[in-house]
């Protein structure tokens, strides 16, 4: 797989739904939901793993449910590369800061949420 990260990884398996906010490349996505896997997290990014392709320039709203004490997580992402191994898809997503995310909080709890 790509490894583009600039920040270290750390493994954590959760499923969940990404919504498709914005799709250059094909505009009937957007809106639609796709079951995924993220499979590693950074402070900024993510490595999903899903059964359809989103190509890169795909933008993403993901929720995410995660920590002790639990807590829901919106945030938005840029899908940034796109490889197909074993039947599957793998992405990189680039975190980014936008009105009504919660980036911010995500980051400085990073460390908590995973250690």
């Amino acid at each position: 797989m790509m490894d583009k990260c600039k920040e270290p990884r750390i493994e954590h398996k959760i499923r969940f739904f990404v919504h498709i906010h914005d799709c250059p490349d094909d505009p009937d996505l957007i809106g639609m939901s796709i079951a995924c896997e993220a499979i590693d997290f950074s402070t900024h990014g993510l490595q999903l793993r899903a059964d359809r392709e989103l190509v890169p320039g795909t933008m993403l709203n993901i929720t995410i449910g995660i920590g002790d004490p639990f807590a829901m997580y919106l945030l938005r992402g840029e899908v940034r590369w796109t490889t197909f191994e074993k039947d599957e898809y793998f992405m990189g997503v680039l975190l980014s800061e936008e009105e009504g995310t919660d980036l911010e909080s995500w980051a400085s709890h990073f460390v908590t949420i995973f250690c």
